[in-house]
This record gives structure tokens, C-alpha cells and sequence, in this order.
């Protein structure tokens, strides 16, 4: 199945110029205890969704705000035909249901004032080559705003995983989600390494004089990830992030205004990426889809620049094909994080689902630099309407870039 799968990327596209990644297998991910608890969107959800004509979407990242927790979803259809009625690039829900183990019920939506439907919150071109969507790739409330990283997707390819994108950037609502203001002064380029984000969930309140840390990954699910991170009070100032750029001689963070000298944290392949503080581990985790190996993984770490654990594999799919996303949040845990719930989505039903892992069997491990995974390189050269692919396999111990 994997080499099938390395014959179809290479084989069913061509790209100008050229492209590369390496890709770090998570052959040896563990499997951990979890569970399927409830479909959270969709006809056969908990909650009636043809209220709102939601009849497919996925994704579902959770935050909270004013006493609610709310549900960001992606491209969202209506109950039409197929990927084609009432499309709308995000929508979101919100909960008071604090008790996952059931299942998680959605009070409301943002709806359209006329419609009645679940509402687009940030607008896109809808066109292919030009901007085909806006997807959420992280959210979180602070100072009474509500903050939503996205990525403007300029082309999906059919083979899952691979997209294009012109740029990431921040999109803003002052009034608890009715609207959102996309931020034109803020643009990470498309074809860099901060497009997809998650913000480091620290598992308490915030105060004014804290960094916002996000991980991060290019457009696709098929790179490395990346750290950086800004003051609260400078969200949405570009010019105040900085980039993690690998460590000192003591071993310190050192870190750089500019995101081009980004070192990795922990090597692909990475996408849909969630992060939170575990009490119960006193490690902090990232929950991620591992597109190789076509799984959902956990990784550990005492610093949020490493050194990262080994990937452990929670799900794949083998037991839900074409699953990918696992969206966490700090109050969605059980005995301080001994369990976690999280949203995953399944793509052959198109809709969220409400999981958990148990991660007793992770107390005791001590987080070390990933060595002995098997790794591929690909390089694409292409001309004159044809393409040429290179493989080069290896196994070795390797170090990463990282603290």
C-alpha cells in the first residue's frame, strides 16, 4: 500500500520548476486505546444539522468563548447534491455540553439573519487556480475577540494531501462570531512553512504579558513542522513573530524575526495539526494526521522546540479509512488528560466525529530526538509537459533540527 501510494503522488502530477520533501515514516507508531463516541455533524449526528443545511463538512476546531465551546468547521455543504449545494468555505457551532463521553450536543450556529443557515465566515473567491476556499487551520479567543488562522487554498489535487495555497492569514470578529474581518496587513506566502497553524494550548488563563507559541506546517500534509511565536497584545502586528531558528550553545531557544531561517521541530510528514498542555503527562502534545502511513499520531514533549517523542499512532486507517484532523482542547480531557477527546473527520461520510484516546500507557516516557525511521526524498524535475521522478530510500539514525 505505501509504495501504491508513493507510485500515485509521483505519478499523477506535474509541477513546474521543481518540488522536493522528505517524508519521515511513523512505521513504528505505537497503537493506543481509543474509542468512537458520537458523529458530531451531519444526518446521522446528535444534533439535527438539516436546521442549518449542513449536510457534510469536517474539521471542528474547538475553543472557548464567553462561556461557550465553539466548533470551526471547513468547506461546508448543504443538503443538495453532492459537494455542490450551498457551499460554504467555514462554518462554526457552539456548546455548552461539557460531558464528550455521549457525545457532544450543538446549541446553535452563526447563522445568516435571512436564511437561517449556518453562515460563511470568511469569504472566498470560490474559483479553481484563482481562490478555491478559506479553511481555519487554528482558533482561540482573547480580549473578548475571537482569532482564526486560515489558509486561502488556491487548488486542491485529487490525490489526498497535496494542495496549493496563496497565503495564510488571520481573520478577526469583535462581535462573538456574527462577523470576521479578514486582516489584509497580515500574509504568510503559500508556499512557505508557516501556512497551516496550531496555537499551543496552555491548559490556563492568559495574561497580557505571555507569548502565543504556534506550530505550524506548509500546505499540505507531507512536511516538517515548524515553531514560531508572538506576544498576545501583538497578534496582529506580522513584524513581531518570531521563528524558532534552532538552539544555542547552552542550549536555549534562539529565535529570528524572519520566518525563512525556521529550523523544523519535528520531521514530516505533518498535517492537521492540534497542540495542548497534558497535566496528567506534564508533557505538551500534538495531535496530527500522518498521511503516509494514513493514521492519526501523538507526539511528546518537555519544550515546544523539542526534543519531540517518537510518533504514537492513536488510529488509521485500517479501522476508518479516509480519516484525517484530531482537534483537542484543554477542558475536553478526563483525569487531567489521562483521556482525551478530540474531532476527528472522516472524509468518505464527509462529516466530524467525536473520539478519545486513553494515554495512561505515555506517563512515563522521556521525549528524545526521533532516530530510525525510514526516510524518502522525492524530487519532481519536469519540462516540456514531462516529469521525472527520483527516489532515494535510506535508513538511518537521524537528528533534527531541534532544542
Amino acid at each position: 500500500v505505501f509504495f501504491s501510494f508513493l507510485y500515485l503522488l509521483v505519478s499523477s502530477f506535474i509541477f513546474s520548476g521543481s518540488f522536493s520533501f522528505q517524508v519521515v515514516s511513523s512505521s513504528r507508531a505505537s497503537s493506543l486505546s481509543h474509542q468512537l463516541h458520537a458523529q458530531l455533524t451531519g444526518v446521522s449526528a446528535l444534533n439535527d444539522t438539516s436546521l442549518v443545511d449542513v449536510k457534510g463538512t469536517d474539521l471542528g476546531l474547538i475553543f472557548a468563548h464567553q462561556g461557550h465551546h465553539f466548533f470551526v468547521f471547513g468547506d461546508t455543504f448543504g443538503f443538495g447534491s453532492g459537494f455542490a449545494s450551498n457551499w460554504r468555505s467555514n462554518t462554526m457551532a457552539y456548546s455548552v455540553d461539557s460531558d464528550p463521553s455521549d457525545g457532544i450536543l450543538l446549541r446553535g450556529w452563526i447563522t445568516d439573519p435571512l436564511s437561517h443557515n449556518a453562515s460563511e465566515l470568511i469569504s472566498s473567491l470560490k474559483v479553481d487556480y484563482l481562490e478555491m476556499t478559506c479553511i481555519p487551520t487554528t482558533a482561540f479567543s482573547y480580549d473578548d475577540k475571537m482569532f482564526i488562522y486560515y489558509m486561502s487554498v488556491k487548488h486542491w489535487y485529487e490525490t489526498g494531501g497535496l494542495w496549493d495555497c496563496n497565503n495564510a492569514s488571520i481573520a478577526v470578529s469583535i462581535d462573538n462570531g456574527k462577523t470576521f474581518t479578514k486582516m489584509a496587513n497580515i500574509s504568510w506566502p503559500g508556499d512557505g512553512n508557516f501556512v497551516q497553524f496550531g496555537w499551543a494550548q496552555p491548559g490556563s488563563l492568559l495574561s497580557s504579558n505571555e507569548y502565543l507559541y504556534l506550530l505550524a506546517t506548509p500546505a499540505g500534509r507531507f512536511k516538517a513542522c515548524y515553531l514560531c511565536r508572538v506576544p498576545f497584545t501583538a497578534i496582529l502586528n506580522q513584524f513581531s513573530y518570531e521563528y524558532f531558528s534552532g538552539l544555542d550553545p547552552s542550549g536555549a531557544p534562539q529565535w529570528s524575526s524572519s520566518f525563512t531561517a525556521a529550523h523544523s521541530i519535528f520531521p514530516a510528514p505533518v498535517g492537521e495539526l492540534s497542540v495542548m498542555w497534558n497535566a496528567y503527562l506534564q508533557k505538551w502534545t500534538v495531535f496530527y494526521t500522518d498521511n503516509v502511513m494514513l493514521s492519526i499520531n501523538i507526539r511528546l514533549a518537555d519544550h515546544l522546540w523539542g526534543p519531540w517523542s517518537k510518533p504514537y499512532k492513536i488510529v488509521d486507517a485500517s479501522e476508518y479509512p479516509s480519516l484525517y484532523g484530531s482537534f483537542v482542547h484543554p477542558d475536553f480531557v478526563e483525569n487531567n488528560g489521562e483521556r482525551v477527546y478530540f474531532i476527528m473527520s472522516i472524509f468518505s461520510v464527509y462529516n466530524s466525529f467525536v473520539m478519545s484516546v486513553n494515554l495512561s500507557s505515555l506517563k512515563n516516557i522521556t521525549p528524545t530526538s526521533s532516530t530510525g525511521f525510514s526516510s524518502l526524498s522525492i524530487l519532481l524535475f519536469t519540462g516540456s509537459g514531462f516529469s521525472v521522478a527520483v527516489l532515494f530510500f535510506s535508513r538511518k539514525s537521524q537528528r533534527h533540527r531541534q532544542p
